[in-house]
């Protein structure tokens, strides 16, 4: 069976940042198991390039920043005043620490892991940008395998162990 829309695919991958710095492999979770068509998948290109493939298929592409996990936004950079964090809270430039959103209308949407870029007597700016973005990635992937989805997958109740880039939020980060 080819790759197509509404198929679940099964895949290893190994992507490496600009530097051929290893910055993501499936070895340690397993398999990415998706719905090509769905956005399950958080690189459009990869997606793209998957199309028609069959198993056993192994492709080692450049994307794009643009194919990959988008443009770096200044506009996700979040000045966060200082008294929104415990007092005794030990963070440092580069950590990566859990925030909760809420909607404009006090909903709670989940947590999204965002980096620590600066800290002042004030504010502790985090950044929601996926690590990723703005950079150019190298993709080696091999599909494992391939089927047609169920209906249940195609009204969106598929959650497989690691879709959406392991975690199911998207951001590719596995948590």
């Amino acid at each position: 069976m080819k790759i197509s829309e509404n198929c679940i695919v099964e895949i290893e991958l190994e992507l490496r940042d600009e530097a051929g710095e290893l910055a993501l492999t499936t070895d340690d979770e397993g398999p990415i198991e998706y719905l090509h068509g769905g956005d399950d998948l958080p690189l459009p290109g990869l997606e793209t390039a998957l199309n028609g493939a069959e198993v056993g298929t192994e492709l080692d592409i450049k994307l794009e920043a643009d194919d990959a996990f988008g443009a770096y936004d200044y506009e996700l950079l979040v000045s966060v005043p200082r008294s929104e964090f415990p007092p005794d809270a030990e963070i440092v430039p580069g950590d990566i620490i859990p925030v909760e959103i809420e909607a404009d209308d006090g909903e709670n949407l989940g947590d999204k892991e965002m980096v620590v870029e600066s800290i002042s007597a004030d504010a502790i700016v985090l950044d929601a940008n996926h690590p990723l973005a703005g950079q150019s990635v190298n993709c080696k992937t091999k599909v494992l395998s391939v089927r047609a989805a169920t209906e249940d997958e195609l009204a969106g109740i598929f959650e497989g162990e690691n879709d959406g880039g392991e975690d199911g939020d998207g951001d590719g980060d596995g948590e």
